[in-house]
C-alpha cells in the first residue's frame, strides 16, 4: 500500500545529544514534531490557517521504539504519515531512517485538535485537506504505561520559559527530559532509551509546577507528574545496554 507521506532530512546536532553521544529522547520527539509541522505546512496548514479556524494540534499520547539511537553528526531521514481524526484522535506514524534506509526508530503519536477559544477537543476538524491523510496507517506501538503504587518522590519542576512552546505550556518533548531527570543515574548510564510511552493528561502552563515521582515497573521505569494534585502526565521508559545496542 502506497501512503500519502512526507519526508525530510536532518543532521543530529551536538547540542541535542547526551553523554552517550546519542540523540536525547526529547530531541528525537522534537525532530518528529518538526516533521509533522512541516508536513502540515506543505499542504497549506500554516499558522494563519489554524488562527483563522481557532484551532491547534496538541499531542494526547505518544510512544517511541528505538532500534538504534542516532549519533551526533549523523544524517537521518524522517518519513511521516497520518490518518484522519477518528474519535477525536489522529494517528501519525514516523519512521526515522539512517543514510542506508535502515530503520533507527519508530514514533507513534496521537494528535488531537483543540478549539483555542473554548479549549475543547474536537472530534473532527472543520476542514478537509486532500491527499494529506491516509484512511489507515497500519503500524502502531503500545500506548499504555505500566503503573506502580510504591513511588519515590523526585522533586518538583517548573514549566519555565526554556521548556515551553508556542502555546505557552510545557512542550510535549520536554516531558521526557523531566522523566529522565527524575530517574536514578544508574538507569540512564545503562544505555540509551529503547522504548517509551507517555500519556499527557493535563497541560502544564508556563510558570506552573509539577511534582514528579518514579518507581521500577515491568522491565523499565514508571514516572508520574502531578499538578494541583491531579495527574498531569504518566510515562514508561525502558533502556538498553550499550552492548546490546551495538551488537
Amino acid at each position: 500500500m502506497v501512503l500519502n507521506h512526507f519526508t525530510e532530512t536532518a543532521t543530529v546536532l551536538n547540542a541535542d545529544c547526551d553523554f552517550h553521544r546519542k540523540l536525547k529522547p526529547s530531541a528525537l520527539f522534537r525532530y518528529v514534531e518538526q516533521a509533522a509541522a512541516d508536513h502540515a505546512r506543505a499542504y497549506g496548514m500554516d499558522d494563519d490557517f489554524f488562527a483563522a479556524r481557532h484551532t491547534t494540534f496538541l499531542v494526547g499520547k505518544q510512544a517511541v521504539e528505538v532500534y538504534r539511537m542516532p549519533t551526533r553528526g549523523e544524517k537521518i531521514t524522517l518519513d511521516t504519515a497520518c490518518e484522519p481524526c477518528k474519535k477525536g484522535s489522529m494517528k501519525r506514524i514516523t519512521h526515522i531512517l539512517d543514510e542506508t534506509g535502515k530503520k533507527l526508530a519508530l514514533v507513534d503519536c496521537r494528535w488531537i485538535v483543540v478549539n483555542t477559544e473554548t479549549g475543547h477537543i474536537m472530534r473532527q476538524p472543520s476542514w478537509c485537506t486532500p491527499n494529506y491523510e491516509n484512511e489507515d496507517v497500519e503500524e502502531e506501538l503500545p500506548q499504555l504505561v505500566h503503573k506502580c503504587k510504591e513511588l519515590t518522590p523526585a522533586g518538583s519542576w517548573t514549566a519555565s520559559y526554556s521548556l515551553c512552546d508556542l502555546n505557552g505550556h510545557l512542550n510535549n518533548a520536554f516531558y521526557l527530559d523531566i522523566a529522565c531527570d527524575a530517574l536514578p543515574l544508574e538507569a540512564l548510564r545503562k544505555g540509551p532509551l529503547r522504548f517509551a510511552s507517555i500519556n499527557y493528561h493535563r497541560e502544564i502552563p508556563m510558570g506552573a509546577q509539577v511534582a514528579v515521582a518514579y518507581a521500577p515497573s515491568a522491565d523499565g521505569w514508571y514516572v508520574v507528574g502531578r499538578r494541583d494534585e491531579h495527574i498531569a502526565f504518566e510515562c514508561y521508559l525502558e533502556f538498553s545496554s550499550e552492548a546490546a545496542e551495538n551488537a
